[in-house]
């Protein structure tokens, strides 16, 4: 049994969802491979949400916010302001490409290191309130499991996150509202 056997018994992707995305397009744009769970992810889920709280940001959604090339531009300048303001980020900023959102304004981040090996980046979540940086030693779909099952608890995420019985929402990607 595979992590990402646990997702899908944890959290069943809702039918039909299955995304196709061109990868070295999103790659390009964003100067990196990504990690192949990640890609599995997008792939198996598509666009929408953990609990009605945790955003994957997806290659492509209706949603502005939750696209992944957008996001990451936006948090590079938010980070370097921050860090210019004099805040403590424990990372450097070119270390640090956003994976996920939350309702609070909590972004969660791969740590890079090393860049040219996306299959051991970590996960790292920054509280939108606070100075906390919380990490976990594994990739997304890991760290879903870890979080969604209540096996790990992430400090910057409210409590009342965790469910019983986790879900996945999804809503339809752009090319599939326009096909209806």
């Amino acid at each position: 049994m595979t992590v990402r056997d646990d997702l899908l018994r944890l959290v069943p992707p809702p039918g039909g969802a299955e995304t196709d995305v061109d990868w070295s397009q999103v790659e390009d744009a964003l100067g990196v491979t990504l990690p192949g769970d990640y890609k599995w992810l997008v792939e198996r889920y598509g666009p929408g949400s953990f609990n009605d709280f945790l955003y994957i940001l997806q290659p492509s959604s209706p949603f502005h916010p939750t696209r992944l090339v957008e996001s990451a531009n936006r948090a590079a300048e938010i980070l370097d302001e921050l860090r210019e303001s004099g805040v403590g980020i424990p990372y450097e900023v070119d270390e640090l490409l956003p994976v996920g959102k939350t309702d609070n304004g909590d972004i969660v981040y791969w740590v890079t290191r090393p860049e040219d090996a996306p299959d051991s980046w970590t996960i790292v979540a920054n509280g939108a309130r606070n100075l906390k940086w919380p990490h976990f030693d594994g990739g997304i779909v890991e760290f879903l499991v870890a979080v969604l099952s209540g096996a790990h608890r992430v400090d910057v995420f409210p409590g009342d996150f965790i469910r019983d019985e986790p879900v996945f929402e999804g809503y339809p990607a752009p090319d599939a509202r326009r096909r209806r």
